[in-house]
C-alpha cells in the first residue's frame, strides 16, 4: 500500500508540472463620441450622427506552460496608433505578466477617425481595452479547445484583370459574378471551459467590411458585428471575435449600399450569412484538453523602402486641396522607409496565428494555407500596424486600387517576405529547419 500511494503521489506531481491550457475571454463596449471624423471613405460628408450598432474590443486570452498571450479584436478601421498599442502593452505586463497583446482591426468603415494626436476618447478607449485584457485575465480557466473549416462566400475579388492585361474594378457585384482569388474558408476556433461551458468562438474571415457606404453617418461593425450576435445568441455566455484575414482585394457582394437600397437589412443578411456558417461549423467541433500546452510567439520586424519617389508624389499637390483621408494616405506614403512586424504564434501542434500590418491580397493568405498544412493557420491582416495595401507583385504590375495608388506604399513584393518570415519562424519552431548543419 505505501508503494502504490508513493506511486500516485508521483503521477499526480508529474501532472502538476504540466501547464494545462488555460483561457478567458471578455468583450468590451467602445463608445466614440458623436460629431467626430469617421474612418474609411474619403467621399464621405459630415460626422458621426450615432450608433447603428455597437462597437466592440473583445478579448480572448491563452496561458500556457511559460507565458501567456493576448489576442484582440478591434471594430475600427485600423489598430490604434503604435503608441497607444505600446502603452496598452506596458500596462498589461505590469498587472498580469502578458509580455504579447496582438491587436487586430475588422477594417469596418463605419468606425470613428483615429489620430497619432489622440483625443481624451481615444486616450480612454485605449484605457478601457487593457482593462478587458486585464478582465480577461483574471477570467482564466482550463479550457479546452479544437478547431473546425467551413465554407462560405460573401464577397468577391474587386480587381479582376481585363484582356489586355489592365486591373479594373468590380466594387460591387450583386449578380455573384464569378471571380478569383476568392478564400470563401471560414476558420473556427472553439474554446470551452473544462466543464463545456463556452467561453469564446474566434472566426477568421477574408471581406472587406464596407456593406455601409460613405453616406452612413453611424457607427457600425458592419456584418462582423452581425454575425457576432448570431454566434453569441447561440453560445450564451461566449465572447466572439472577428479576425479579419487578408481583404486587401475582398469586398462583399453589396459594397457601399446605399441607404435608401436597404443597405443595412443587405449588411445584417450578409453577417447572417457567416454566421450560419460558423454556427454549423462550431456545433460539429469536440473541444479537447491540451496538456503541456507551449506557447511559441515572435515578432519580427522587416524593413521595407517607400514603393513611391517623394518629390514626385508630392510634385504638383496643392494638399490643402485634399480630402482628410487623401492627406493621411499621401503623408503615409512619403515617410519611408517602413518597420513592419509580422507576428507568428504557435499553439502547441494545435493551431498557428499569423498577424501581417497591413491590408494583404488574399493571394497571400492562401499561399501561406497551401504551404502550411501540419496544422490550421489563423491568418490575420490589419494586426499591429496600419502600412496600407500589399497586393502581389502581378497585382502591382497590372494595376487598380490597392494595387497601384499612393494606399499601397510598402515597395513591391513585402507581402512575399511577410509570409516567408512566418513559415520560417514556423518552421524552426516544428523542427523541419534544422538549427545544427548536416554533414552527411
Amino acid at each position: 500500500m505505501k508503494r502504490l500511494l508513493t506511486l500516485m503521489a508521483v503521477l499526480w506531481m508529474g501532472h502538476a508540472d504540466a501547464k494545462d491550457l488555460q483561457a478567458g475571454a471578455a468583450s468590451l463596449e467602445l463608445h466614440p463620441p458623436n460629431g467626430i471624423d469617421m474612418a474609411g471613405y474619403g467621399a464621405r460628408i459630415g460626422v458621426s450622427t450615432g450608433t447603428l450598432d455597437p462597437l466592440h474590443a473583445n478579448v480572448l486570452v491563452f496561458e500556457g506552460k511559460e507565458r501567456g498571450v493576448a489576442i484582440v479584436t478591434l471594430d475600427l478601421v485600423g489598430v490604434l496608433p503604435v503608441p497607444q498599442l505600446d502603452q496598452i502593452r506596458a500596462r498589461v505586463k505590469a498587472s498580469t505578466g502578458i509580455a504579447d497583446v496582438i491587436f487586430n482591426a475588422s477594417h469596418t468603415h463605419s468606425g470613428p477617425l483615429l489620430s497619432d494626436d489622440p483625443a481624451a476618447w481615444q486616450l480612454q478607449m485605449a484605457a478601457d481595452i487593457a482593462a478587458a485584457i486585464e478582465k480577461a485575465w483574471k477570467a482564466r480557466r482550463a479550457a479546452r479547445i479544437g478547431v473546425g473549416v467551413g465554407a462560405v462566400r460573401i464577397g468577391h475579388n474587386r480587381l479582376y484583370d481585363m484582356e489586355d492585361g489592365a486591373g479594373k474594378m468590380l466594387w460591387r457585384n450583386e449578380t455573384r459574378l464569378p471571380t478569383a482569388p476568392v478564400d470563401p474558408t471560414v476558420l473556427v476556433l472553439r474554446v470551452d471551459g473544462q466543464d463545456g461551458s463556452p467561453i469564446a468562438v474566434l472566426v477568421n474571415y477574408a471581406c472587406h467590411a464596407v456593406v455601409l457606404g460613405p453616406e452612413n453617418l453611424q457607427y457600425s461593425a458592419d456584418y462582423p458585428g452581425e454575425m457576432r450576435r448570431v454566434v453569441e445568441k447561440a453560445y450564451p455566455g461566449a465572447v466572439c471575435l472577428f479576425v479579419q484575414g487578408g481583404a486587401g482585394n475582398i469586398n462583399p457582394y453589396y459594397d457601399k449600399t446605399p441607404l435608401l437600397e436597404d443597405a443595412v437589412a443587405l449588411m445584417r443578411e450578409t453577417g447572417r450569412t457567416l454566421g450560419s456558417e460558423v454556427l454549423r461549423v462550431t456545433e460539429g467541433i469536440k473541444p479537447h484538453e491540451v496538456h503541456d500546452a507551449e506557447l511559441q510567439i515572435a515578432r519580427d520586424s522587416l524593413q521595407f523602402a517607400a514603393r513611391w519617389n517623394r518629390q514626385k508624389v508630392l510634385a504638383g499637390v496643392d494638399q490643402q486641396r485634399l480630402s482628410l483621408s487623401a492627406r493621411l494616405h499621401l503623408d503615409a506614403a512619403t515617410k519611408g522607409p517602413y518597420e513592419a512586424p509580422v507576428t507568428t504564434m504557435l499553439l502547441g501542434r494545435e493551431f498557428a496565428y499569423v498577424g501581417v500590418p497591413c491590408e494583404i491580397f488574399v493571394d497571400f493568405q492562401m499561399n501561406l494555407r497551401e504551404r502550411v498544412r501540419d496544422f490550421p493557420v489563423i491568418f490575420a491582416g490589419y494586426t499591429n500596424k496600419n502600412l496600407g495595401y500589399v497586393p502581389t507583385i502581378r497585382a502591382a504590375v497590372d494595376g487598380g486600387y490597392g494595387a497601384s495608388q499612393i494606399g499601397s506604399y510598402l515597395e513591391v513584393g513585402a507581402g512575399n517576405r511577410m509570409i516567408d518570415a512566418a513559415i520560417v519562424r514556423l518552421g524552426y519552431w516544428t523542427g523541419k529547419l534544422r538549427t545544427k548543419p548536416n554533414h552527411e
